[in-house]
């Protein structure tokens, strides 16, 4: 084969791999839920936290921490592939405990890989320490010919002699890759050329921050323009991000702004892809919610990001829609934003601080009370009746003192009776919480009725909230129904003083039901109570209770699918969201979800609606 044969094939295998804008794809636009627990096409938990993504003609790669057995300490590097960026199949462990002797008791840490041309080398760099503490700062490297390995481990070392924690690497468009890590105990952040083979440091460049105590790096460029976003240093808990830019990754570089809210969506970044489609090119910001006290069930927060002149913005969506065919990115809200620059008042606010800071969709703005009471309430009037489907809330954040709120959501048609929409007195996140609900109101009110600091127990502070964000649709007419039994039609179902039972002729204020869309799926319903619209039906074990909604796994036990009834198909049966053999019904009086099996189970799980 000639020499001028075989380069030509090396350019055109170079150009199928990094020539993103011409990739012919039959994926289409696929939704990504955010902050929900992740799983591979096999259906185990997808473990790829802190890493990075990188495109190989048309199927991406996800390189990141396994932390299924919840310890810092590494198990090993997972790798992923997808063609969509949702469906994740594993495809095997770029590094494990028996990939080199320094590995059987040690942590890599946010694992980044690029591709070199010249040598068709795929190379990763992490962060190392060893299996005890955080005492040797250094970084590792490895590499191989494969995308999915088996990866050749090449040791770990200090750069320059100098400390790196929290790190990236970044691929520039003219070929030359950098290193960019926080050191000196993350109080500066440094960034040195690698060397052509990307395996060692060429050359230490001009220091990006210094002294301000930087973490997390995610990097990108746009055109000329690099765009840098690094997290506080605040351990396991989430702070303000912030990003700065430059023309020149050897600076100088801008002072560093806040992005998105004062804990980034309670997430911390890992990096910034890319999706380059034949319309467009879009930015997504990757982070990691950590979850300190079961690591395997950290979640991932994907955000689009938009990146204009030297500015950089993103805002919180429950869901991101992705087309890598496009590169279309846009986030996916439930209902519409209904609150922003409504008229709000609170129980007391400072006057540098009124309540109509808390929704004027600055996260840098805050409505603050005027004295350390508690509970204490703010409120926005929406000016007309509307269904209330999700409340974001940006709590207070202070690095290292952070504090999480207890609080319950409620709603009212009229300023002067109020209903609890949504009960979350035991809510133990910090910075951002994200509650899915369903209510029909004009005013909505958030009332803090506790918080608590996780490293001082008594609560000192002034009540304070960042950002109020409601979504929702304009409120239509409820439907009102009520569910009697196939075989026994004078009994109904019933809420009866907290417990859910099929009852004999219960009052209309007892057995109204609105069938609303499903808590945690729309494509399913849930009963809630016409009488008080806080309280739905839900199961919990096997028995029924009649409850008022607390959020997290109460969703998922107070939606059902209506489908045609088990013993008539012109009545209806409901099966449970989360137990999908299991349908409400009763037993004698009692409701209860069961596996149905039986004709009779099947005549007691049939309802016909009056």
């Amino acid at each position: 084969m000639s020499k001028v044969f075989k380069l030509l094939l090396t350019l055109a295998f170079a150009a199928s791999i990094f020539n993103f804008g011409t990739i012919s794809t039959e994926a289409a636009a696929q939704t990504i839920t955010n902050g929900t627990p992740w799983k591979d096409t096999s259906g185990a938990s997808l473990q790829a936290h802190a890493g990075s993504i990188l495109q190989v003609g048309s199927t991406y790669y996800w390189y990141g921490e396994d932390k299924i057995h919840n310890s810092a300490n590494l198990k090993a590097v997972a790798i992923y592939s997808s063609t969509d960026l949702k469906n994740w199949t594993f495809q095997s462990n770029a590094l494990t405990t028996a990939s080199a002797p320094e590995l059987a008791s040690s942590k890599i840490e946010r694992p980044k890989v690029i591709y070199n041309v010249a040598t068709g080398k795929y190379v990763l760099w992490g962060h190392y320490e060893n299996g005890t503490d955080y005492s040797l700062a250094r970084v590792a490297v490895a590499s191989s010919s494969s995308p999915t390995g088996p990866f050749t481990y090449h040791g770990s070392f200090q750069p320059n002699g100098m400390q790196s924690r929290d790190m990236t690497i970044f691929k520039d468009t003219d070929g030359t890759a950098y290193l960019i890590s926080s050191s000196d105990n993350n109080y500066n952040l440094r960034i040195y050329k690698l060397t052509s083979d990307y395996l060692a440091i060429d050359s230490e460049m001009n220091m990006i921050y210094e002294g301000d105590h930087r973490e997390a790096p995610a990097i990108v460029k746009k055109g000329s323009i690099y765009y840098l976003i690094t997290s506080g240093a605040s351990g396991w808990y989430p702070n303000q991000a912030k990003y700065s830019t430059a023309t020149s990754l050897n600076g100088p570089w801008s002072a560093l702004q806040p992005i998105g809210n004062s804990s980034t969506f309670y997430s911390q970044s890992a990096f910034i892809l890319t999706v380059q489609g034949s319309s467009t090119t879009s930015y997504i910001y990757v982070g990691d919610r950590w979850n300190p006290s079961a690591l395997g069930d950290s979640r991932y927060v994907w955000l689009p990001l938009t990146l204009n002149g030297t500015t950089a913005s993103m805002d919180y969506y429950e869901k991101i829609s992705i087309d890598t065919a496009t590169g279309a990115v846009s986030g996916v809200s439930n209902g519409t934003l209904i609150s922003q620059g409504k008229p709000a008042m609170a129980q007391s606010a400072l006057g540098t601080n009124p309540a109509s800071y808390a929704n004027d969709g600055n996260y840098q703005t805050e409505w603050v009370g005027t004295s350390v009471t508690w509970p204490h309430w703010w409120q926005v009037d929406l000016g007309s009746n509307y269904t209330i489907k999700t409340v974001d809330l940006s709590w207070w954040m202070m690095n290292g003192s952070e504090g999480f709120y207890q609080y319950k959501i409620e709603t009212s048609l009229d300023n002067v009776n109020w209903t609890v929409a949504l009960d979350r007195t035991s809510n133990t996140t910090y910075g951002f919480t994200s509650d899915s609900l369903y209510a029909t109101a004009r005013y909505v009110r958030i009332n803090m009725v506790n918080a608590d600091l996780w490293n001082n127990p008594g609560n000192w502070y002034t009540p304070r909230l960042w950002e109020a964000k409601i979504y929702g649709t304009p409120a239509t007419a409820a439907v009102t129904t009520r569910w009697t039994s196939h075989n026994f039609p004078t009994r109904y179902i019933a809420n009866d003083a907290g417990n859910a039972k099929i009852v004999e002729n219960p009052t209309l204020a007892n057995s109204e039901w609105i069938m609303v869309p499903g808590l945690a799926d729309p494509a399913g319903v849930s009963f809630q109570l016409k009488s008080n619209p806080g309280i739905f039906l839900r199961h919990y074990n096997y028995a029924f209770v009649a409850q008022t909604n607390t959020g997290g796994a109460f969703a998922a036990d107070a939606t059902f699918y209506k489908v045609a009834g088990l013993a008539d198909s012109g009545k209806f049966s409901f099966q449970s969201y989360n137990f999908p053999t299991r349908y409400i019904r009763h037993s004698s009086y009692n409701l209860r979800i069961d596996p149905i099996s039986t004709a009779t189970e099947k005549s007691d799980a049939t309802f016909s609606v009056q």
